[in-house]
């Protein structure tokens, strides 16, 4: 299939490559940073200490709370390996 499109548009494989790569990072990106502002704006925090400390408080309940919270330390730890990825291959964010 790649090979069959490169060579209808006339386009190096390696080319078509690198830029889906660079679309499918960025897209990773925005959608980790749409999942964090929703989680923020659940919450009515800015920061997982934030979270943290309205859970441990008890200002938020403890079941979704908590659950949200280790999706968002899951959220920022991919977006550091997307992040790293993008250096890695000379791709700005």
């Amino acid at each position: 299939m790649l090979s069959e499109l490169s060579r209808e548009l006339e386009i190096p494989e390696r080319r078509i490559l690198d830029e889906s790569l660079h679309v499918f990072l960025e897209k990773e990106l925005r959608d980790a940073s749409a999942e964090i502002l929703k989680i923020k704006a659940q919450f009515n925090v800015a920061s997982i200490k934030e979270l943290k400390s309205k859970i441990e408080s008890g200002h938020a309940e403890e079941r979704p709370a908590w659950e949200q919270l280790i999706y968002w330390e899951n959220l920022e730890k991919r977006i550091k390996v997307v992040n790293d990825c993008m250096r890695k291959l000379r791709i700005s964010s």
